[in-house]
């Protein structure tokens, strides 16, 4: 009696004609994967209880979600969704009782249609939003007030900087240089004084939320400037800080500290980079990518910026590299802190054409293009590889409208989502396991999606017609 055995089992190749398929793959491979060569049912998800998320941004419910995020803090575990595109970091304080999260996109954060850059703190307890630009304070008005008169033999030449600081420790960028009066003042500009004069600086209005000013002074070098912190001020009541009066000695500056610079109103895609700083772009400046101080979240230096030839559409990292997905071909750019990251173009016409679709899985970043998912990586330099073109053309890809790709990394496979031009959404899991791309379909249908590596889990937001 004849019979016909599969060993192995392939999945779906729709540009091969169902005629000319070769052995093992399939016409039609429906709500399974495909491991070891094995075939194996797609398992049923499970409902996750509405008490567990939380809705921002005039989010109405969570069938409208196009973002989600698992935020895990000290009170357990919830779900962040908002209605528009979000892009959520972690926080890089050890052991932080706040549980921090940077929020960046459509945040909904500042009213009049803003959409600031945030910070998200859950102590247990409550939850607070706190946005992470601050408008700087004005230039100081420094005034020297010691009796003595100037040794012309030992001065000293300098500017004044304040900023302020919030309750959270969030400072602001630094202000203008400092305006200088009565006797501090010469023909160039700068505040001029000997060791241990008394100096004031004049009262400020402030933020309500400002709780502290701090000064700062250049300290000039033989070849270099400095900036150092000189003193602090706490302040009075509700409506500003009062006169300041302090003596500047040349011992008591300490720290050269980095000069601060908040983000721009409208940072989006911020995430961490290995080494303690955030990558991030401002939708007002697309062929620009910005980096923070390491360590410092709310400073964005003008000189931490690169440039790029095409507007940037998304952006990922994989180990130390930040790859760069725009309208046109992507960049990587790799270093180990801000001030030495360097640019390399991938020189391959490979745009981006879906910022959802965007993911990393086992240190490659995956993307859609027109011609396919892309895969770039720290291991494959400056290669641009398209992973699927062996089981969709050009045409059949077009036809999925990959403008509307949904995808995110599960169980060494990449889960991706569809709206065809036709209106019919299909979702996809493309194993990439042992070197097989074995491609099968599902019916579960995501508008939004995230994956979890605390509880190696994905979740979606299921459509609702």
């Amino acid at each position: 009696m004849a019979r016909v055995a599969i060993d192995k089992f392939a999945g779906l190749m729709p540009r091969i004609h169902p005629t000319l398929l070769p052995d093992g793959c399939a016409v039609r491979a429906h709500n399974c994967r495909l491991k070891d060569g094995k075939l194996c049912p797609v398992r049923q998800p499970s409902i996750v209880p509405a008490s567990g998320v939380r809705m921002e941004n005039g989010l109405a419910r969570i069938a409208d979600a196009r973002s989600i995020f698992l935020w895990r803090s000290g009170g357990g575990a919830e779900f962040l969704a908002w209605p528009g595109l979000v892009t959520v970091a972690r926080g890089n304080i050890a052991d932080d009782g706040l549980n921090r999260i940077f929020v960046t996109g459509d945040t909904g954060i500042g009213g009049n249609g803003l959409n600031l850059p945030c910070v998200y703190m859950n102590n247990g307890v409550s939850v607070t939003r706190h946005p992470l630009t601050k408008t700087p304070l004005p230039a100081p008005v420094v005034a020297r007030t010691d009796p003595r008169p100037l040794d012309d033999l030992n001065l000293r030449y300098t500017f004044f900087y304040q900023t302020w600081v919030d309750e959270f420790g969030y400072e602001s960028g630094m202000s203008p240089p400092s305006e200088n009066t009565e006797g501090g003042d010469n023909p160039d500009g700068d505040f001029i004084y000997n060791n241990g004069d008394t100096v004031t600086v004049d009262e400020m209005a402030a933020d309500e939320s400002a709780m502290f000013r701090r000064i700062y002074k250049v300290v000039t070098g033989t070849e270099t400037e400095s900036v150092m912190f000189v003193a602090e001020q706490s302040k009075s009541g509700v409506s500003g800080f009062q006169k300041l009066t302090f003596r500047v000695n040349d011992e008591d500056a300490t720290g050269v500290v980095p000069v601060f610079q908040s983000p721009p109103d409208d940072l989006d895609l911020m995430m961490p980079v290995p080494g303690g700083f955030y990558a991030g772009v401002s939708r007002s400046m697309r062929r620009t990518l910005m980096f923070s101080e390491p360590d410092v979240p709310t400073s964005w230096p003008d000189a931490y910026m690169l440039d790029v030839d095409d507007d940037i559409a998304g952006i990922a990292v994989a180990g130390n590299t930040v790859f760069v997905l725009t309208d046109g071909a992507p960049w990587a750019v790799s270093g180990t802190s801000p001030g030495t990251m360097v640019r390399t173009a991938i020189p391959s016409p490979q745009a981006c054409v879906s910022r959802r679709g965007i993911c990393v899985m086992e240190n490659g970043v995956f993307y859609p293009s027109h011609d396919g998912i892309v895969m770039l990586s720290p291991s494959l330099g400056a290669e641009a590889r398209v992973i699927t073109e062996k089981h969709w053309s050009k045409r059949e890809w077009d036809a999925l409208n990959p403008s509307s790709c949904v995808m995110a990394p599960y169980d060494s496979a990449l889960h991706a989502w569809f709206r065809t031009r036709q209106g019919v959404t299909i979702g996809y899991i493309i194993d990439l396991r042992e070197g097989l791309e074995a491609i099968t379909t599902h019916d579960e249908v995501a508008r939004a999606v995230c994956y979890d590596a605390a509880d190696d889990a994905l979740y979606y937001v299921r459509e609702v017609a």
